[in-house]
């Protein structure tokens, strides 16, 4: 016969209940912006600066290819890298600066309240299932080790599981380098070509270069190169139709170089 797990304490449920929210506010944020601590990350940056360029140019198609279009790609390719460089730096800050604290926080609480620490395992393991000898077996085994028992409260309270972070300057250079290389592959050429050369490169190089981020990204997470690549090409169909033919009825209503 199943023994019915015993009920929380209401001291345990306050305390678990604040700490979890203040992880999902956290969890909520620009610092958790999926692994961006993870070179794969950069991937991201490369595929979103290729569909950002892709869109600007289809968006100045659509304004009659204004004789500057190439020199403004250019400088968008670097100013774009340099954003995501620095979001993603700050979102790895953010995200190791939280674990620091509630690591701090949660070895304070070891260190003066241990009672109430080695209670609130008896109680979350009891919510488990677990009773009588067993469950005793286990809070000793827990609470012998502070940096077990530390590991558990971060993974029971806040639901977070403890694990390496690169530096945030590193994630930064990754995610710049990511996005600037695809970005000047794709917008430099058009410094030279003409406008006739430029409608048949940017089309043909922004599917080449998706095709081959989608490619590492696809043997980098284990999952489906066509898949990743047919996300890729609808984002950049869907995104760059809208900002073209917008660009067209804007322009309708305000022509390009109108004074008034």
């Amino acid at each position: 016969m199943a023994v019915a797990p015993e009920p929380l304490p209401l001291v345990v449920t306050d305390h678990l209940s604040e700490a979890r929210n203040r992880a999902r506010e956290m969890l909520s944020t620009e610092a958790h912006l999926g692994d961006v601590d993870d070179w794969r990350r950069a991937l991201v940056s490369g595929r979103d600066a290729i569909i950002v360029i892709w869109m600007v140019w289809l968006a100045m198609h659509g304004l009659n290819d204004p004789p500057f279009t190439g020199p403004l790609l250019a400088a968008v390719s670097i100013g774009l890298a340099l954003l995501l460089g620095i979001s993603t730096a700050r979102s790895t800050y953010m995200q190791v600066q939280f674990y620091a604290e509630e690591l701090e926080r949660e070895r304070r609480e070891i260190r003066d309240s241990f009672p109430q620490e080695r209670e609130e395992i008896r109680a979350l393991y009891a919510a488990k299932g677990f009773s009588g000898t067993l469950l005793e077996q286990i809070v000793d085994t827990l609470c012998a080790d502070d940096d077990r028992l530390l590991k558990i409260m971060m993974e029971e309270e806040l639901g977070l599981n403890l694990h390496h972070v690169h530096h945030p300057l590193m994630v930064g250079i990754w995610n710049f380098g990511g996005a600037l290389a695809p970005g000047l592959l794709l917008t430099l050429p058009l410094l030279w070509l003409s406008t006739a050369a430029a409608h048949g490169w940017m089309p043909i190089a922004a599917a080449f270069l998706l095709l081959i981020v989608s490619v590492v990204s696809a043997l980098a997470t284990k999952r489906n190169t066509l898949g990743c690549f047919a996300v890729a090409v609808i984002m950049a169909g869907v995104t760059g139709g809208v900002a073209y033919f917008l660009a067209q009825w804007l322009g309708t209503l305000a022509p390009v170089g109108s004074t008034g």
